[in-house]
């Protein structure tokens, strides 16, 4: 039974070990690698003092530890020591794990249904460039992701009076909630709806669901044991982490022609986002889906998959519906409010497939849902941050709907071969979004020239390379006095939209 769930979980990873070279680096990435080398540092000094493990391990201390781990480990063996693999696919490489994770988990819960379903279900997920996107990335939503849906399976089975018999499947169930809190803080929410699905079982599966609810408890083990961070002034180091997130701040974001800046954001927010964002089929799929959820809930129809599904998808995307929590980064925040939904949207396929009694409607029925969104991706995959769907009008719609642009600064990448051809030795680039650990992994990977270099603004720079952004439509004027030209030397376009606009000094190679 599992064959079928592991062979879509290996194509998914290699799939997007296939298509990563040309993703840019987002802005955490180049965080992630920093504190990635930083990590890796110290796995290559054990033993460290305690002084020495705060010092490597307090970079980017506000975010647990488990998946930048991951990456060092990954470099410290497919880069530093075998040479294998390039600097950045090293890093990226536990990101296919982790997504391919994700696929194995999906198809096990839609296994439950049909292996239709289990097929269909991952493929909807991934078959949107947004989501595609998101799985090459060295970052932390797709591994949350993943690592819900596997507490997900193994909640089930111990919810099932034929599977979840043995002390193994508690233990099992611990060991992934430990991996949840040492990937990202969404893990905080699981809790809850695991506790409040358990309540709502029938008795013999309530009192076993209760009782291993209570090895979660030895979760926090995973966490410690994975974050040397910890090892020293604990308390403090927990503080830290929890009071970054209670307090983070809100960078401005653009929606439906509003710049959003604070409190309170617009409550339909993630909805509207994923509607105009994602393949039309897939908004419809996944709007039927959480409609059937939410009706057999209210009619006390749901067994006890469905109603993990619905409480763990609710709990990815009501903190966001709350009008105070941080919106920037579009939909990567609740992925899994869509990978939860996925299975029962899979299953919906193979439901209206039945009932056309056509021959082969299944295959028809699953080309429609899939097909345009495996267009998206083949239109603008790597630009992922720019994706809209038929709902927005595509790009061009969704610039004059005034949707986010494009974000994280990855799509610098489309300009760099003209930088690299064009600039003389020495030349100073103003990157503008980039920050300066992603123009490090740039050089170290090889993608930018070696003798380009970090400019801190248009003033001092001989190249400014400008993201279109709401929030900075002042760096444009900005670049224009300085450079005394507002003739663009060169720009990513996608379908006719501006995305980063690069202009030269008169007189330097390439200048218009």
């Amino acid at each position: 039974m599992k064959r079928l769930p592991l062979m879509m979980g290996f194509l998914t990873a290699v799939a997007l070990s296939l298509t990563q070279a040309d993703v840019g680096f987002v802005r955490d990435e180049g965080y992630y690698f920093s504190a990635a080398q930083s990590y890796e540092t110290w796995l290559r000094g054990l033993p460290q003092s305690l002084a020495e493990t705060e010092r490597y391990w307090s970079v980017n201390f506000e975010h647990p530890p488990l998946a930048k781990l991951s990456f060092a480990v990954s470099h410290l063996v497919f880069s530093t020591w075998s040479r294998l693999l390039p600097d950045a696919l090293a890093w990226r490489l536990p990101a296919f794990v982790f997504a391919g994770l994700l696929s194995y988990w999906l198809s096990l819960l839609a296994l439950r249904r049909s292996r239709a379903a289990a097929v269909l279900a991952p493929l909807l997920f991934w078959c949107a460039e947004r989501t595609f996107f998101h799985g090459h990335l060295a970052a932390f939503d797709v591994p949350i992701c993943a690592v819900t849906a596997g507490v997900a399976v193994a909640w089930l089975r111990i919810a099932s009076p034929l599977e979840g018999q043995g002390l193994k499947h508690s233990l099992w169930l611990a060991f992934l909630y430990g991996c949840a809190l040492a990937t990202k803080h969404n893990a905080w929410f699981l809790p809850p709806v695991l506790l409040v699905h358990a309540l709502l079982l029938p008795g013999p599966a309530r009192a076993r669901s209760l009782r291993a609810l209570l090895f979660l408890l030895l979760s926090p083990l995973v966490l410690f044991a994975t974050w040397p961070l910890l090892w020293h002034d604990p308390v403090r180091h927990l503080r830290d982490w929890i009071s970054f997130h209670l307090h983070h701040v809100h960078y401005a974001w653009e929606y439906l022609g509003r710049e959003l800046r604070a409190p309170p954001f617009p409550i339909e927010y993630p909805l509207v986002v994923d509607a105009l964002a994602l393949p039309l089929p897939a908004v419809v799929l996944y709007a039927l889906a959480l409609a059937s959820l939410l009706t057999d809930f209210a009619r006390r129809r749901l067994g006890p998959d469905r109603l993990l599904e619905l409480g763990l998808a609710g709990a990815a995307v009501l903190p966001f519906m709350l009008r105070t929590t941080p919106i920037f980064g579009g939909l990567k925040h609740w992925l899994v409010f869509l990978a939860l939904l996925a299975p029962e949207a899979a299953s919906l396929i193979t439901q209206i497939a039945e009932r056309s009694g056509l021959r082969r409607a299944l295959p028809l029925a699953a080309a429609a849902a899939l097909l345009p969104g495996i267009w998206q991706i083949v239109h603008l995959h790597p630009y992922g941050t720019s994706a809209y769907g038929e709902l927005a009008g595509d790009l061009p719609g969704a610039a004059s709907l005034g949707m986010q642009r494009q974000y994280w600064s990855s799509n610098v990448m489309g300009v760099l071969p003209w930088l690299n051809a064009n600039c003389p030795p020495g030349a100073r680039v103003y990157f503008h979004e980039v920050n300066i650990e992603s123009y490090r992994a740039y050089l170290q990977s090889g993608q930018l020239r070696q003798d380009i270099r970090y400019a801190s603004g248009p003033g001092d720079a001989q190249y400014a390379a400008l993201q279109w952004h709401r929030e900075f439509r002042d760096r444009e004027p900005e670049t224009w006095n300085a450079f005394g030209t507002r003739r663009p030397a060169f720009g990513l376009y996608l379908d006719e939209t501006p995305q980063v606009v690069v202009y030269a000094r008169p007189g330097s190679p390439g200048a218009p």
